[in-house]
């Protein structure tokens, strides 16, 4: 968590500059969340029948405080993102979550 401090510390100015969103600490908590599970992928998989389907992809839940209370919208393709498609995606998830805009596909 220290290293992730100092790198927000270092580079959040830039980054918001660049990007046009913060740089927060999901970002490098989804990151190493979705390289986990690329490494280890019988905990993507599922079991179907006698069958364990292994994901060729991450997709993520991250909770989100709405005024009627929290939802969980899906991030999805984590493991092909940036730090930054991670911010942004998070950012327009929560945005769409607080106005009562998702739809089910979210």
């Amino acid at each position: 968590m220290t290293n992730i401090m100092a790198l927000r510390s270092k580079f959040k100015d830039d980054f918001l500059k660049k990007h046009g969103v913060k740089l927060g600490f999901m970002s490098a908590f989804l990151k190493a969340s979705a390289t986990g599970l690329k490494e280890m992928p019988e905990v993507n998989a599922f079991i179907d029948g006698k069958e364990i389907i292994y994901r060729d992809y991450v997709d993520i839940s991250v909770a989100v405080a709405t005024p009627k209370g929290l939802v969980v919208p899906v991030l999805r393709n984590v493991e092909t993102m940036s730090y930054a498609d991670i911010e942004i995606g998070l950012t327009e998830l929560g945005k769409k979550a607080r106005d009562g805009n998702l739809a089910i596909e979210d």
